[in-house]
């Protein structure tokens, strides 16, 4: 089936150079987005703020976009002449006189994250091992990498020494949790790195409590009827008790029984229903039910023992009350 374009479906039309389409291949959905707005308006200055608002991208996703561009020749700075990303020996340099102040260290991790596309290809030509990682990672995604997905592997492995098998390690978690996407690899990744999670032993039980957190999550929220993304304290909390062994059961039981007391959700609540479990040696909702009778049948006991202590009258004299006051006369001071 044929499909023509309609020219006439605006107020005219604008120009966009020949080798921004030969880099299409490479570039992301957000870095096409932003060119044709840069092109469209004929902008000059950029506001990454700007652009994360009118075309609904975060800043960094607008600064990848326009590093992009100016990396393949489409964009350069006023007062400059087109030029390529920054040689390695520039961008070592800029490592060995950086500082560890947090605004420094950001440029530096941008600094070594900015790889050409020209450089990764030769990187993926020379090195069966990123091509094998880059394969895997389609595999995993189930599309074709683009340019920012690319340029984050190679630097999770040069900058951060993330081993490839922990990285492959790290891509199918994100498969099977229903998180396939680089951003959430660089994430694990990082965090791996700060945590010295650096053995396939220690990897191997990252995942597993990984796993069974996702699992953990995904349970609670259907069995309480949360149709709806959860809130960051929310998951505070179920974290905290997936990370303590507190079973699915227990978490139903302890929302029902805040529901009965207090009328609504309320999760600091449920948390504290749990918590006294925990320091009373609860771990069923059996055990919790058979407390909960057992304290129900103390309090019924003592009720019935007041009760018959006072036999059902008061616990004065009222004759002797009444034959104090006959006798005495109040004396009023004047």
């Amino acid at each position: 089936m044929k499909y023509m374009v309609n020219w006439n479906g605006g107020d005219g039309v604008f120009a966009v150079p020949d080798f921004a389409a030969d880099c299409l291949k490479l570039a992301s959905g957000k870095a096409v987005k932003l060119l044709l707005y840069i092109l469209k308006n004929k902008i000059t200055d950029i506001d990454f703020g700007a652009f994360s608002d009118i075309l609904d991208i975060s800043s960094e996703d607008a600064e990848d976009a326009v590093s992009y561009w100016q990396q393949v020749g489409v964009l350069y700075q006023d007062g400059s002449q087109p030029a390529a990303v920054p040689t390695k020996e520039v961008t070592e340099n800029a490592h060995t006189h950086a500082t560890n102040t947090a605004a420094e260290q950001r440029a530096k991790e941008k600094a070594a994250k900015m790889i050409s596309p020209e450089e990764i290809a030769e990187r993926v030509n020379s090195s069966d091992e990123i091509k094998f990682l880059f394969d895997s990672a389609e595999n995993a995604f189930g599309k074709i990498l683009n340019y920012t997905e690319q340029r984050t592997l190679i630097w999770l492995q040069d900058y951060y020494s993330i081993a490839p098998d922990l990285l492959l390690m790290i891509m199918n978690l994100a498969k099977q949790t229903g998180k396939a996407n680089m951003n959430y690899v660089e994430k694990i990744a990082i965090n791996w790195h700060e945590n010295n999670i650096n053995s396939h032993e220690l990897a191997m039980r990252e995942i597993n409590r990984l796993k069974n957190y996702y699992s953990f999550e995904g349970q609670a929220a259907a069995k309480l009827g949360l149709n709806r993304t959860l809130t960051p304290t929310e998951r505070k909390f179920l974290k905290e008790w997936s990370d303590k062994g507190v079973s699915i059961d227990l978490v139903i039981y302890a929302y029902e029984k805040t529901v009965d007391n207090i009328g609504k959700v309320k999760f600091s609540y449920m948390n504290k229903i749990i918590i006294g479990w925990q320091e009373n040696g609860i771990t069923t909702v059996t055990e919790a039910k058979t407390e909960a009778d057992r304290r129900s049948l103390q309090t019924q006991q003592a009720q019935n023992s007041i009760s018959a202590e006072g036999g059902g009258e008061h616990s004065y004299n009222l004759d002797l009350l009444v034959a104090h006051a006959m006798n005495n006369t109040p004396k009023i001071k004047k």
